[in-house]
């Protein structure tokens, strides 16, 4: 099913190959001529799992009118930079910003920091460090603060690794 940028879905353009340092000001300017829904707002930053900026952005307009006329500035310069405009929605732009990013859960560091926050108040764990360690599926026995947690959520994980660590509720 191919997605329009007609009705609820919005009005937005994809824009790629943006300056690293650009600001939502400066992206105001590219599109000086278009009206950009909610200012500088209307303006969404995609960044790396780092938190970098990746170069591109969303720009959400007010119509299809403003869609097609932004879509004419593909291929035009940013400073050194060509810029490409792809027609997009607001169903790309919202599926983008929340699976990208340092927050995004398909980039959250495989769940360390929620284990970390979990054993932060016990005074018997005094720090503790992402190593991943591979464990022969053959093998039957286990060091101490080894749990195997194959195809176990991060919650049933943590419960186990508490419970060989001895630290209860």
């Amino acid at each position: 099913m191919m997605l329009s940028t007609e009705g609820r879905e919005g009005f937005a353009v994809k824009v790629r190959g943006l300056p690293w340092s650009c600001s939502a000001d400066e992206v105001m300017r590219f599109f000086s001529d278009r009206k950009i829904q909610n200012g500088t707002s209307g303006i969404r930053f995609i960044y790396t799992r780092e938190g970098r900026s990746s170069g591109e952005a969303f720009v959400e307009l007010e119509s299809e009118e403003e869609v097609n006329l932004a879509l004419k500035k593909d291929r035009e310069t940013m400073g050194h930079r060509y810029v490409e405009v792809f027609k997009s929605n607001s169903v790309e732009m919202d599926w983008m910003l929340k699976h990208t990013g340092p927050n995004s859960p398909d980039t959250a560091n495989n769940g360390f920091e929620e284990i970390v926050q979990f054993f932060s108040g016990s005074s018997r764990v005094a720090e503790l460090k992402f190593e991943p360690t591979m464990i022969p599926l053959e093998s039957s026995w286990l060091c101490s603060g080894q749990v195997p947690i194959i195809g176990w959520g991060l919650a049933e994980g943590i419960i186990a690794l508490a419970g060989e660590l001895g630290l209860k509720g």
